[in-house]
């Protein structure tokens, strides 16, 4: 084995070992000092989420989940087929068009309002 090698081996060695003592502190926490580690407390909030998701999924009706689904799709479909896309491009053409004039004349408004204010 090269030096490398055996560098790289021996840093990973330590690294695991210097995590394997941290999760050892962590699994003596008890930040909240109710006599319980905070790690069993949080595998009892895992542990009670995962059982209610599957009483929830258990629960679900999933052929009327598809069929809704493909409703909104076909609604989806419905309502993007009622727009008349040039018809809307253009107009949101002239309403670009038209913001910008309103800018210009606003920034002008701007210039003229500072011109009367140094003038009075």
């Amino acid at each position: 084995m090269t030096l490398k090698q055996t560098l790289t081996h021996y840093a990973i060695d330590s690294v695991r070992d210097y995590c394997q003592e941290c999760l050892e502190q962590i699994k003596q926490l008890d930040l909240d000092h109710d006599g319980r580690k905070d790690v069993d407390q949080m595998a009892e909030v895992v542990t009670r989420v995962i059982e209610r998701l599957k009483v929830a999924i258990e629960a679900t009706d999933f052929q009327a989940l598809g069929t809704g689904l493909e409703q909104v799709i076909s609604g989806a479909r419905t309502i993007g087929s009622s727009i008349d896309t040039e018809k809307m491009a253009a107009a949101c053409s002239e309403m670009v068009i038209g913001l910008k004039q309103a800018g210009k004349l606003l920034q002008l408004g701007v210039a003229e309002m500072k011109h009367l204010e140094k003038h009075s």
